[in-house]
């Protein structure tokens, strides 16, 4: 009898045992995932931390890009495709007095151009008889809508002088001194 006892014994430890063994092998996977989710998570913030990193760039390239500059604004003509940019920097020159008009700073207005009552515009408006729009890039994408409708092809200063781009007489020979 005593053997059967102990027989028992020895089952009851060995599923005692085995169920032990279960636990710490469903207590080791559970490690192994709660260590996998940390990484992951580890790795996720990681990511995040890099993409704000690169939208923190380029949010500072964009401002960079939006600065009144010659530089900025060589770039969004040539980027917008300003027919004859040459001429149109020029422009930009002597309507803005080298970028220290008050149409230029408060308006935004590089070409000294009115608000259109017909055309497609990016103008917001009207301030001190000229059109404003948000930013100077406007002022150039507007100037690219004014050309795309207006403008179809040959000698760019005869163009401006026959459309009557500007309202001062000696316009176009004050461009070319530029």
């Amino acid at each position: 009898m005593e053997k059967r006892s102990d027989k028992r014994k020895n089952v009851l430890w060995m599923f005692i045992a085995s169920i032990l063994i279960i636990l710490i092998i469903l207590d080791l996977d559970k490690s192994r995932q709660i260590d996998s989710l940390n990484a992951q998570k580890d790795l996720l913030f990681e990511q995040t931390q890099k993409n704000q990193s690169k939208i923190d760039s380029l949010k500072l390239e964009l401002d960079t890009l939006h600065t009144l500059s010659w530089e900025n604004i060589e770039y969004w003509i040539d980027t917008l495709g300003i027919d004859h940019p040459e001429i149109a920097m020029q422009q930009v020159i002597l309507e803005t007095g080298m970028l220290s008009s008050d149409i230029c700073k408060e308006n935004h207005n590089l070409f000294g151009m009115k608000e259109p009552r017909v055309r497609k515009t990016t103008a917001l408006g009207t301030k001190r008889g000229h059109a404003y729009y948000e930013n100077y890039i406007d002022s150039i994408k507007d100037y690219k809508l004014w050309q795309d409708e207006m403008y179809d092809g040959g000698n760019y200063y005869s163009f401006l002088s026959n459309v009557g781009y500007a309202e001062a007489k000696h316009y176009i020979a004050s461009l070319k001194n530029i």
